[in-house]
């Protein structure tokens, strides 16, 4: 229980911006002057998937100058929704592994240049083979513990505050349920950079447990080794929409500002980052996207007001 009230800071991910404003001053000038907010968790989706590595150094580069310049303030770096459809660390080969080990060093490094604190997200997925083979199951978890660690040292010498471990939709993830969540951050409670959670409020919609995991308040009841990150976004049970806060969404969703702000507000914690994490559909109007940015940024705030006055 908290001695005194959390301040909770509103940022947003800037997924949203994915196709529509991918050049650092055309997203940075939504968040600052459209939506009113100062502090975002940079999306590795946003960087150019195919440039050379000096390219992605300078866009990195652009990134920090242009958030400076803004007001903005670059807290974390996510993983994103690419680099989502690997398995990454539970890869079935060796070779996989290690080099999604080394892409993370990489992003590590990134996230330094930027001025960011942390990085993370999605660590990996089992495959459905390792998956439902027990003893290939546990052999694969154990390692993901040690490529974890070493990653966590790089973070170190990175100069990095913390790294991020995100529950997901999906018994094959790691992290997807309470219990899971908890198992990791105590299996890597002694590395050097410490791994928080980023816990996203939506993802519990799409789970079927018959367990407190499938409800996102449910989470927000546990105490955590190390403060959580939250992502808000909009799901009705059974989804993963990534929807933003409209009043129609809001109506079916299962995220309340209601319920999860008094909840925030009894951390025991000095600051608690709450990030927007709307992905919009491709083909949806980019003018009614800002709209339903605008209108997700006020529905959080006039929250976060109202409960913590």
């Amino acid at each position: 229980m908290a001695t005194s009230s959390p301040q909770i800071t509103l940022g947003i991910n800037t997924c949203f911006a994915v196709k529509r404003w991918s050049r650092p001053e055309q997203w940075a000038r939504i968040v600052s002057d459209e939506l009113g907010l100062s502090d975002v968790q940079f999306s590795m989706d946003l960087l150019p998937p195919s440039a050379s590595e000096s390219a992605v150094e300078t866009h990195a580069d652009e990134v920090r100058e242009v958030a400076e310049a803004h007001g903005i303030q670059v807290r974390s770096v996510f993983t994103g929704l690419a680099v989502y459809a690997s398995n990454l660390l539970l890869a079935d080969t060796p070779s996989e592994r290690a080099a999604a080990e080394g892409w993370y060093r990489r992003m590590i490094d990134l996230t330094a240049r930027i001025g960011a604190d942390g990085v993370g997200g999605h660590v990996g997925a089992f495959t459905v083979a390792s998956f439902r083979d027990a003893t290939r199951r546990d052999g694969l978890r154990s390692e993901l513990i040690e490529h974890l660690t070493r990653i966590s040292d790089h973070a170190s010498e990175a100069g990095l505050q913390y790294l991020l471990f995100e529950n997901l939709a999906l018994a094959r993830e790691p992290g997807y349920s309470i219990s899971e969540s908890h198992e990791l951050e105590a299996a890597l409670s002694d590395c050097v950079t410490p791994w928080r959670l980023c816990l996203d409020l939506g993802h519990p919609a799409a789970l079927h447990t018959g367990t407190p995991s499938d409800e996102p308040i449910a989470w927000l009841s546990e105490g955590w080794q190390n403060t959580p990150i939250i992502q808000l976004q909009q799901s009705p049970r059974g989804g993963d929409h990534h929807a933003a806060f409209t009043a129609a969404n809001n109506a079916t969703g299962l995220v309340h500002r209601d319920e999860v702000i008094p909840a925030l507000l009894t951390w025991d914690a000095p600051e608690i980052e709450v990030h927007l994490e709307v992905i919009p559909a491709h083909e949806a109007d980019d003018d009614q996207v800002i709209a339903d940015l605008v209108e997700s940024v006020r529905y959080w705030q006039d929250g976060i007001e109202q409960h913590a006055s």
